[in-house]
């Protein structure tokens, strides 16, 4: 049996993790994967990951790509490598924590490893860095009440296809600090919120477009629209037990049912309708005419439209 291992952080796993894995695999015929602890990540790059290493560790054997997987030491970032006793090592096209002088050091410790450097992908667009940079943040880390439900990381949305990879909705810092605001007045009224949708890479924006060229409900990528600038956000009612409310329609009906002017809505629609409209607009959130669900954060002009994989 092949030994061949990866390291890294693996936090939203993207395309240029799984090029990585498959060309590790393609070495041998078991691989390993070393992921680095939430303490390790903080000091070397100088911010949490987006998810905790339980969270990334479990991400990424549902993959199906990595053989095992486990965290790494906090003292001795070796130590695993070690117990691993890998044939090969397999190291990112960037990679540069803890590999300088790594043959040599292994040599140290009576281990002769082939390493070897993958093949890079599309690095400005598949690098979570980038995310970062673009000051984009995880809701669940900035108010863990907010309930989530990531439509486009499942085949449950208008498209029938599974979008995203990473079940985490992320969006701008400034919005998402209102949206903490808007949790905070609702459940003082036994209400809250549940979020669909809100960064959106702009490919992703450019497939939707191609099944739905409408833009009353769907944003002409040409035009750079909100969610592409992570400035969007979809979401709904629940009360206090996290149970969505009736509104005007299922999320992504595309009818004139959705939009906020239909005289047909019912009773209790109308008024869970109300209630969410104006949670948001009072922290400045601008509600979208054609769809309910849809608000966009009042600066979205200023953000940049990315294409950055989720």
């Amino acid at each position: 049996m092949k030994k061949v291992l990866v390291t890294g952080t693996f936090d939203i796993i993207h395309p240029g993790h799984l090029y990585l894995l498959k060309q590790a695999k393609h070495q041998g015929n078991f691989l390993m994967v070393v992921m680095a602890r939430d303490r390790t990540v903080k000091k070397i790059k100088g911010y949490l990951p987006y998810f905790d290493e339980t969270e990334r560790v479990t991400n990424l054997k549902a993959q199906g790509l990595a053989d095992r997987v486990i965290l790494g030491g906090f003292a001795d970032k070796l130590q695993a490598v070690v117990a691993l006793q890998p044939d090969i090592i397999c190291l990112g096209y960037d990679q540069k924590a803890f590999t300088e002088n790594l043959q040599e050091k292994l040599r140290n410790r009576g281990m002769e490893p082939t390493i070897i450097r993958a093949k890079k992908l599309r690095p400005d667009k598949h690098k979570t860095g980038l995310l970062h940079e673009n000051d984009l943040v995880a809701i669940k880390n900035v108010d863990p009440t907010i309930l989530t439900d990531v439509r486009y990381a499942t085949k449950n949305n208008f498209t029938k296809k599974k979008l995203y990879i990473n079940n985490i909705i992320l969006t701008k810092k400034s919005l998402a600090q209102r949206l903490k605001k808007v949790q905070e007045a609702l459940r003082k009224r036994g209400y809250g919120l549940k979020i669909w949708d809100s960064y959106r890479p702009l490919s992703v924006q450019k497939k939707l477009w191609q099944i739905l060229p409408d833009e009353r409900y769907v944003g002409n990528p040409t035009k750079k629209p909100v969610h592409t600038r992570a400035a969007g956000i979809d979401l709904t009612l629940v009360n206090k037990n996290g149970h969505q409310l009736t509104m005007p329609t299922k999320y992504d009906e595309f009818s004139r049912r959705a939009h906020r002017d239909y005289p047909g809505h019912s009773t209790p629609a109308r008024k869970n309708l109300l209630i969410l409209e104006k949670a948001m607009t009072e922290q400045g959130f601008i509600p979208m005419p054609t769809e309910w669900w849809h608000f966009s954060d009042p600066n979205w002009k200023k953000f940049p439209a990315l294409d950055i994989s989720i």
